[in-house]
């Protein structure tokens, strides 16, 4: 009988330690109720935010107060704020943050206030309904849902008005281009391996969307190439060219289709073995080429600051040098003249130039090299572009 009464006594204080909301092993009925709602606290008259670009994105705004939601059994509670248009049912409503709170107040930044905005307008446009006008002060309404955090049920809070003057942030992807073809081999790849296409460089402006690349690139007699839009497979893209070159003087220029019956751009075909500056415009489908000529110029070199002094080109090695012996001590650079002529036009010798920035250039903001007399430069580009020298 003891035993009997041992074990209905213990069979009770189990039950009664595991009626608890914050067992984890309990579930509570997904009809408990919330007693109580949070009541959100109005913020400070005239409740107006101005975002400033770039000036008060990381400033304090202000912060959201709200009163506990009370459940049936007492359980945690999460909180989020939430934002919609003034007005409206919140069907399109976005989180002003991105996680919950467990506390009664969040603070706010003019930051977090716009990212928020931007979030509601990308979610109506979705929805097919008409986008946040911004630049202006427009009206939103905010309110706290409520999570019981066991049983998931949800309460909401009663709204307050606040204006917001946001701006719009226009996140631009950044377009990409690759190579595949022949030249792969000369860079640690498998020849006409697009599954590993190499990455061009961009330089199209990311605000307006222009898509421009550029890519320095080792190029043989009989070697071909051709684009593609994400370098692991031909059918994002399978640019060659309608098989005519433009006779144009001091480079080539191609027309490109997006074909797998295209023709392959072999440049080294005209102009023989060499670094080659390939330029991609994919707005205008045009493509320009010229073989590079780099000199080194400067008052340590023969011919000054007026003209290069021509460097040989190890194919092998991809390496530039300059033979001559006639090195002074002084500032130079490399350059390829010929090169910013014929991409850029007249005048503009000095677009493609090695600085001590150690890529090609830019106009020449690079600092000058100061060397050595008799020393014997060595310039290396690489295929994105950045450089490296030795000999100074």
């Amino acid at each position: 009988m003891k035993k009997l009464t041992f074990l209905l006594l213990g069979l009770l204080a189990f039950a009664i330690t595991s009626c608890s909301d914050d067992d984890p092993d309990i579930i509570v009925n997904e009809n408990e109720k919330i007693v109580t709602v949070p009541v959100l606290e109005a913020l400070p008259a005239p409740a107006e935010y101005a975002v400033q670009q770039d000036v008060n994105e990381d400033t304090a705004a202000g912060t959201f107060k709200w009163s506990a939601a009370e459940l049936q059994y007492n359980g945690p509670v999460s909180y989020y704020i939430q934002i919609a248009p003034a007005g409206s049912d919140f069907s399109s409503a976005v989180d002003v943050f991105p996680t919950s709170v467990s506390t009664l107040s969040q603070a706010f930044t003019f930051g977090d206030l716009n990212a928020a905005v931007n979030r509601l307008s990308t979610t109506l446009v979705s929805n097919g309904k008409a986008k946040v006008k911004f630049g202006t002060l427009a009206e939103f309404d905010v309110r706290v849902k409520a999570i019981a955090e066991k049983s998931l049920v949800v309460g909401y809070s009663t709204t307050q008005l606040m204006k917001i003057n946001a701006y719009e942030k226009i996140v631009f992807t950044t377009p990409e281009l690759f190579l595949v073809g022949a030249p792969q081999a000369y860079y640690g790849k498998s020849a006409w391996d697009e599954k590993n296409g190499i990455s061009m460089k961009y330089i199209g402006d990311s605000k307006t969307g222009t898509k421009i690349f550029e890519a320095f690139v080792k190029v043989s007699v009989g070697d071909g190439f051709k684009f593609t839009g994400d370098g692991k497979t031909w059918d994002n893209g399978n640019y060659g060219t309608d098989g005519a070159v433009a006779a144009i003087s001091g480079g080539q220029e191609f027309s490109l289709k997006n074909d797998g019956g295209s023709s392959d751009l072999k440049v080294a075909e005209a102009d023989g073995v060499g670094l080659y500056y390939v330029r991609v415009d994919m707005d205008a489908m045009k493509v320009k080429v010229v073989k590079m000529q780099w000199g080194v110029i400067g008052a340590a070199t023969n011919g000054g600051w007026d003209s290069e002094s021509a460097m040989g080109y190890d194919f092998a090695t991809n390496t530039w040098a300059y033979a001559g012996t006639d090195i002074t001590a002084g500032p130079m650079k490399f350059r390829s003249k010929n090169t910013g002529i014929y991409i850029n036009g007249a005048g503009k010798d000095w677009t493609f130039n090695v600085g001590d920035l150690l890529f090609v250039g830019d106009g020449g903001t690079g600092e000058n090299f100061n060397v050595t007399a008799g020393a014997k430069p060595k310039l290396t580009v690489n295929f994105d572009g950045t450089a490296v020298v030795s000999g100074l």
